[in-house]
């Protein structure tokens, strides 16, 4: 048997060629942890964007801000190395807000989290458990030089190119969704925001293009470096508000339906409408859409900024073919039951996409125990 060589002793290029291809922040992270020599070998970036603005109100007017962009990741976290028969994985995003520093977030509410127990570690060291990545987004922070005219700018969410975390940030394009349906295109260095349409629904990156839908189902296709618009099929049916998801290589739209019309333009302002049902898509270059009545042993959830799926085998006592969403209608809801009681206004509301049955969380048994801290998570 030959001589065994630590991998602290791998030679340069093959620890640079290992490294080349991780994309994923964890990964990095686990691979920097290694030893010294590997640390030191591969930079580590605080994922972060900033775009310096002049945003013009009139000729005589202006604001000064700078947007600021940071990485969100969706994380099934679980006990490492071999989690016990019956541990409970937790379903959590979080936001890196400065280097070794991050917040807890409900993926669904998009809200930090609250009241956690006092057995949580002071000190949540992500490589002392199993993470399995489940999506990864962008959040929008406003930094303002000075009082503007009009609040904040007000980002739902956004895109990237490049989006590495190998990437340092110097040279990026950014494509930003507001809350009142505009799209809006910046890069670094300019001065200003190029608005592209105003009525979108959502977006979402499906192979290295940009999809935009709004709410009448038209949706379009935007290639970053060519900036050439195309459009796809929309999709005739009677939804009110649409979502983008992207999964495993393919696209999907999520028709939401309200049991009266939507009155407002804007596809994030309050509503009073009930939600009643959903419907989901998937997009075939030759087919076009076609409506998919089971998500395959899957959950689906459209949350605040994020859309992805769950295989139900990464979770635990949860259900598949559930959808779960934010429902404005549910904001004020509180009970004993829900596991996430003392998250203001999380609003989480569950629909089966196989019964057609509809309803809030803790009308779904089981379903709450992925986004509450796992009793396993303790201080050592």
């Amino acid at each position: 048997m030959g001589r065994r060589i630590s991998w602290s002793g791998l030679p340069e290029n093959l620890v640079s060629k290992i490294g080349e291809h991780l994309d994923s922040r964890f990964d990095i992270i686990r691979f920097r942890s290694v030893c010294r020599r590997w640390r030191y070998s591969f930079p580590y970036y605080l994922w972060r964007r900033d775009i310096p603005l002049v945003l013009y109100a009139d000729t005589h007017l202006r604001e000064e801000m700078t947007l600021s962009f940071f990485r969100t990741t969706v994380f099934i976290l679980n006990q490492y190395p071999l989690p016990s028969p019956i541990s409970t994985p937790w379903l959590l995003k979080l936001e890196e807000i400065e280097q070794g520093k991050v917040r807890l977030i409900n993926p669904i509410s998009d809200a930090p989290l609250k009241d956690l127990p006092a057995s949580f570690p002071k000190v949540l060291n992500l490589l002392d458990y199993s993470a399995l990545e489940i999506s990864r987004g962008y959040v929008n922070k406003d930094f303002v030089r000075r009082k503007t005219l009009h609040g904040s700018f007000n980002a739902l969410k956004a895109v990237v190119s490049p989006e590495s975390d190998r990437s340092s940030g110097n040279h990026f394009t950014v494509l930003i969704l507001r809350r009142c349906g505009g799209l809006f295109l910046g890069r670094r260095g300019d001065e200003v925001l190029s608005e592209i349409y105003d009525k979108f629904d959502d977006i979402a990156v499906y192979r290295n293009n940009v999809v935009a839908i709004d709410k009448w189902g038209e949706v379009s296709f935007f290639e970053f470096y060519a900036e050439v618009w195309r459009c796809a099929p929309p999709i005739l049916d009677g939804g009110q508000k649409k979502h983008l998801v992207v999964s495993a290589g393919h696209l999907y739209v999520v028709d939401r339906y309200f049991d009266r019309p939507r009155k407002s333009r804007y596809p994030y302002a309050r509503v009073d409408a009930n939600v009643v049902s959903f419907k989901v898509y998937r997009w075939d270059e030759d087919r076009g859409w076609t409506e998919i009545r089971s998500l395959d042993d899957r959950i689906l959830v459209i949350g605040q900024g994020l859309n992805f799926f769950v295989p139900i085998k990464e979770l635990r006592g949860c259900r598949g073919n559930y959808i779960y969403f934010m429902d404005e209608k549910l904001t004020s809801y509180n009970d004993e039951e829900d596991a996430l009681i003392g998250s203001t206004g999380h609003g989480i509301g569950v629909f089966d996409l196989v019964d057609q049955r509809i309803g809030k969380l803790s009308s779904f048994p089981g379903c709450f125990n992925m986004l509450a801290p796992p009793s396993w998570l303790t201080a050592n």
